[in-house]
């Protein structure tokens, strides 16, 4: 009796450090220079396709596990920080502006980010960026 109970306990820890190193190993790193187009609308100013936003970077500075952080750039104007995370899924991505706004976001591959950019207020809007890792 003792000899199972001590296998199913041993067996059970080896399965957790297994599932849970997995995960750890699956976290991506984001941490480099991204650039992208984005789409979307705000008030005021109404709809603005892709062709028509020019180029925006993002810069990711530093990653502690899911924790992140770094500066966004539009066109080349001012820079503005945000920080984010990663979610337990290693895929959604939240991230608070520091300015204003928020974005929730999709990792697609180890070089593609998609993000969705909310704003409130009077000059509120949505938008789409989708970002391509630079090498």
């Amino acid at each position: 009796m003792f000899a199972k109970l001590a296998f199913c306990t041993v067996a059970a820890l080896m399965l957790a450090m297994v599932t849970t190193g997995s995960s750890i190993a699956d976290i991506p790193n984001l941490v480099g220079n991204w650039t992208g187009s984005y789409e979307g609308y705000a008030n005021g100013t109404g709809y603005k396709a892709a062709n028509e936003t020019g180029t925006i970077t993002l810069v990711i500075s530093e990653q502690s596990g899911r924790l992140f952080a770094g500066n966004l750039s539009e066109l080349g104007q001012e820079t503005e920080g945000f920080s984010g995370i990663i979610a337990s899924d290693n895929k959604t991505l939240y991230m608070a502006e520091y300015d204003r706004g928020y974005d929730v976001g999709t990792v697609l591959s180890n070089d593609t980010i998609e993000l969705a950019y909310l704003e409130d207020g009077e000059n509120g809007g949505a938008f789409i960026d989708e970002f391509h890792r630079m090498k």
